[in-house]
């Protein structure tokens, strides 16, 4: 086959190619549910939850040290190790997952960002 033949065939068949890639889909699946809505209804927490949450939100975890016989928590800038509190939250536990904290009666893991 001329050369010639076999590059005009080649582009074609890119050309055709790039033609289906580009073009344009239109999603007609109104009917349908929708995939990035939940199935669970909606949580209904409570305003003590609430405030339990914004304060470990005030809580940024930015590194853990827990090879050793002491281990450590950096949270806020400063560190902490376990029995230490910090906005009313105590450290029961440090890993290399995360610092596990008790505010009153519940139990959070805190991970680091």
């Amino acid at each position: 086959m001329n050369k010639n033949i076999r590059l005009f065939l080649l582009v074609l068949l890119l050309f055709l190619g790039l033609r289906t890639v580009y073009a344009k889909i239109e999603y007609t699946g109104d009917q349908f549910r929708d995939p990035f809505q939940s199935y669970l209804p909606e949580a209904n927490i409570s305003k003590s939850k609430k405030a339990v949450f914004k304060k470990l939100k005030e809580l940024n975890l930015t590194g853990v040290i827990w090879g050793g016989d002491l281990p450590l928590a950096i949270i806020n800038d400063q560190v902490y190790s376990v029995g230490d509190s910090i906005l009313e939250v105590e450290i029961m536990e440090i890993n290399k997952t995360g610092v596990l904290l008790k505010y009153g009666e519940e139990a959070y893991i805190l991970k680091p960002q």
